[in-house]
């Protein structure tokens, strides 16, 4: 049935969406997203009512961001077919919370009224309410909800719940889970709504776990390395494109893609870093550059958006980066206190970097007696989660330094250089950032490596946290 042959009280309604949409991207560009989720809810309270009983998914997209939802005129699979229930509303109010970093207790309320009358035919309702609990750090619940939709009939097969049972797996710490649950999703039948952002949480994933080749094929077989203009879920894959840049040494990149992603959330109102914290990782590129007057700045918005959100992972994942930025006590107690949230939240793989860079902090800071608490605690978290890569990296650390032995405090310039040099700076260019000759890098290069107890720059480059 076209638009034409639909009839008048939906074609009606269909036209109240369109400039439901319009309204909503005029509000955001002037930067008033309050009223831009009233038009949006204002659109949906209109439409979803018996009257209009052949509203499906993808008429209600670009009303709301949401990762992986449909966009008006995009063909996709599932049970769109199925008139939208007036839960999606509930649920969508959920979301537009969550987006703007406002009463996370609000947002609870409603992710969890529409997953009590949800009647298993609308797959947009249980994908808003569930990324809801999941950005509120309720994964336990959303599991649970997760593990009831397996056992409804025609829901264990299909996409959405694939890939949300995927997510909350990375989440918690367990990106082989993630990865095993992607792969088949997204590269095994049909492309629909959900495939780049599956991609995008695969490759999240995969880097996790240290398989950065594996996550640039993927990247590229998916036509994800250039432009996306094409793409729907842009903020999503240009988060985890950055990431990917970040762990092979491209910081600069992964800077540009951070920035990008940022832009894109703010064009939709979302400031909440529970969704991505694009302020956080971008921070920590730059800092890595030497751009302390732009790491910073980024750092603490983000650490007060968390605050204001009020989840420990949020709070956690930002503190530790402006941790980071600190140095000496402070920064290494505000890392203390980043790894505390951290551990309560359940964000295993953010631990196990927060408990990695505080035991480097210590280390490079003479406080050895300290670093070998700290990499015990490292070591347990990285066998919790059965993520070799990370395992490996704690016993080589266990092994290495204590064969080096006890070092002299790291020195700011050595700092700086070793930055540089793990953002991909020759030795030349590294010289002529900092005003140096090439042979006084050299000398602070080979004192960092034999700090850090590892061979040369290549191994630099593979620690996966910065040197900050």
């Amino acid at each position: 049935m076209t638009e034409l042959d639909k009839p008048d009280s939906t074609a009606a309604a269909l036209k109240a969406l369109e400039a439901a949409r319009m309204e909503r991207a005029r509000l955001s560009e002037l930067g008033r997203w309050t009223e831009a989720g009233e038009a949006a809810i204002a659109a949906l309270r209109q439409v979803l009512s018996p009257a209009n009983p052949d509203i499906v998914g993808p008429d209600l997209g670009g009303l709301v961001y949401v990762a992986g939802s449909p966009r008006p005129g995009v063909q996709t699979s599932g049970r769109h077919g199925h008139p939208v229930p007036p839960e999606r509303l509930v649920a969508t109010r959920a979301m537009l919370l969550v987006n703007n970093g406002n009463d996370p207790q609000a947002a609870a309320e409603f992710a969890d009224r529409a997953l009590q009358s949800f009647n298993w035919r609308d797959v947009g309702t249980f994908w808003y309410s569930i990324l809801s609990l999941v950005y509120l750090d309720d994964r336990v619940t959303a599991l649970r909800h997760c593990e009831r939709a397996m056992t409804r009939s025609g829901w264990a097969a299909t996409s959405a719940l694939i890939v949300l049972r995927a997510r909350l797996a990375g989440l918690s710490g367990d990106p082989q889970s993630a990865v095993r649950l992607l792969i088949p999703a997204i590269t095994q039948g049909p492309r629909d709504q959900f495939t780049d952002v599956g991609v995008a949480w695969a490759v999240e994933a995969l880097v996790d776990l240290g398989d950065l080749d594996r996550a640039d094929d993927l990247m590229r077989t998916h036509g994800l390395s250039g432009s996306l203009d094409a793409v729907t879920d842009r903020a999503e894959v240009l988060s985890a494109r950055g990431l990917l840049s970040q762990a092979i040494g491209q910081s600069e990149s992964a800077y540009k893609d951070f920035i990008a992603c940022g832009r894109e959330l703010a064009g939709w109102g979302v400031t909440n870093p529970a969704v991505i914290p694009w302020r956080s990782r971008a921070a920590l590129c730059a800092a890595i550059a030497g751009r302390e007057a732009v790491a910073l700045p980024l750092a603490e918005d983000e650490l007060s958006n968390a605050t204001r959100w009020g989840t420990a992972r949020a709070i956690g994942t930002a503190l530790r980066t402006v941790s980071l930025l600190y140095s000496k006590e402070h920064g290494v107690k505000l890392l203390k206190n980043a790894i505390e949230l951290l551990t309560r939240s359940g964000a295993r793989t953010t631990l196990l970097e927060a408990q990695y860079q505080l035991a480097i902090k210590l280390r490079l800071e003479g406080r050895h007696d300290e670093v070998r608490s700290v990499l015990r605690n490292f070591r347990e978290t990285a066998l919790s989660t059965c993520n070799k890569h990370w395992q490996t990296r704690a016993d080589e650390a266990i092994r290495q330094w204590a064969v080096a032995g006890d070092t002299p405090t790291v020195t700011s310039k050595e700092r700086k250089v070793a930055n540089l040099a793990q953002a991909g700076l020759s030795n030349g260019e590294i010289a002529k950032r900092l005003s140096l000759t090439t042979s006084t890098v050299e000398f602070h290069l080979s004192n960092m490596y034999r700090k850090l107890a590892i061979s040369g720059r290549s191994e630099l480059r593979s620690i996966p946290v910065p040197i900050l």
